[in-house]
């Protein structure tokens, strides 16, 4: 069958082919192109994005000088702060134990003093007829009583009466006993010596001890009852000497 009676004319070459798929093209173009300028429908304004800073403040993203870096102290720096504060600790303690020694030093003082307001008051001489206390039991008399008694065989008889009523500290007497004044106080209320006779019998006591008052020599913690005696009967063998 011949060419011309199955198609047209236009497809018989390809250049035909060709110009006819161009002409189609173009009109199609022309079609769209009319149609676009036919709209007259106003175009919606595009939204508007925000700035930079909204979007930040929006984002709750915190803007400004970045923070400086926390300082490394130096070697000197911290062993200043070391020396700083061992200081300040031993101001501390110091302060601490000189406010202790300071009341410990203020009761003895006040001991002492009461003990010595005590032993001044004490009569120069008592009635040699007075009768002692009941509690108190019956002790040896010593060699020598009254006025005429020596200093040593005061302080041995200081001993032997601390031997028959107990020892005690921190007191004239309690329920233990008496102390060295105590005893002293004692022996001169029942007319055996006077105040001097105890005052050269203490002379002689702190020359053994090496105290400066009886009272805190009796009284400190690390004593004995023991010491107590040897020390009185040491002084008496001292003040013998001294005669």
């Amino acid at each position: 069958m011949p060419a011309s009676a199955t198609a047209p004319q236009t497809f018989w070459s390809e250049a035909a082919l060709a110009a006819a798929v161009d002409a189609a093209f173009a009109e199609a173009l022309a079609e769209e192109l009319a149609d676009a300028l036919a709209d007259t429908t106003p175009a919606e304004p595009a939204t508007a994005l925000p700035d930079t800073d909204t979007l930040i403040r929006q984002a709750g993203i915190v803007t400004g000088p970045c923070p400086p870096d926390p300082r490394t102290p130096s070697a000197s720096g911290r062993l200043l702060k070391k020396a700083s504060i061992i200081t300040a600790r031993a101001a501390w303690w110091l302060l601490k134990y000189t406010a202790l020694f300071a009341g410990v030093l203020l009761v003895e003082v006040v001991r002492i003093s009461w003990h010595l307001a005590v032993l001044a008051a004490t009569p120069a001489s008592a009635d040699k007829s007075a009768v002692p206390a009941p509690s108190a039991p019956t002790v040896p008399q010593p060699k020598g009583t009254g006025r005429s008694i020596t200093t040593a065989d005061f302080l041995e008889a200081t001993s032997d009466r601390i031997k028959a009523r107990g020892w005690s500290q921190h007191n004239y007497e309690d329920r233990r006993g008496v102390c060295i004044l105590g005893a002293q106080r004692d022996l001169i209320r029942s007319g055996t010596g006077t105040r001097a006779t105890a005052s050269q019998a203490n002379s002689h006591l702190l020359a053994v001890t090496g105290a400066r008052f009886v009272p805190v020599w009796n009284d400190q913690l690390t004593r004995t009852e023991a010491q107590v005696h040897q020390a009185l009967l040491v002084a008496a063998a001292r003040a013998r000497a001294a005669r």
